[in-house]
């Protein structure tokens, strides 16, 4: 089982993308192993985001591409991104932590005692996070390509 960071998702599944065929090979060459592929609902909230700013930069398949709402076609266009790769969002924990009287998402918990020794960027560590303290044994992330 492997979890996919957004850069990957996105490059695999837009064909103008600049790292597609970089991560068509990975994806492929993955696949042949019987892999499954998943991400977390932060990395859901992120595909959001990425494609809201880029839709119009996207060369997307004959029925997206055609679609006029702007709501409907980043919503049509991710549910194709998770068609395509079979991807599974990993479901979210709502367990809180008490840090010094302050109540924190398990997460951030993790997130604020690994960032001194990983020193990651910010939504790079979330995402390791999320991957870690899923119930699914990932073994493997895929972050850059």
């Amino acid at each position: 089982m492997l979890y996919l960071d957004t850069n990957v998702i996105i490059a695999y599944c837009i064909d103008n993308d600049p790292d597609h065929n970089r991560a068509l090979n990975i994806i492929e060459t993955l696949r042949q192993n019987k892999n499954k592929f998943y991400a977390s609902t932060l990395s859901l909230v992120e595909l959001y985001s990425v494609v809201s700013r880029n839709i119009q930069n996207y060369r997307l398949p004959p029925g997206i591409e055609e679609l006029t709402d702007d709501r409907i076609k980043i919503r049509t266009t991710i549910a194709y991104f998770l068609k395509l790769l079979s991807l599974h969002i990993l479901s979210d924990e709502a367990k809180l932590i008490d840090l010094n009287h302050l109540k924190i998402f398990y997460e951030y918990f993790n997130a604020i005692k690994l960032a001194p020794l990983l020193k990651l960027k910010t939504l790079d560590l979330l995402h390791l996070i999320c991957a870690r303290v899923s119930n699914k044994k990932i073994y493997k992330s895929i972050y850059y390509i």
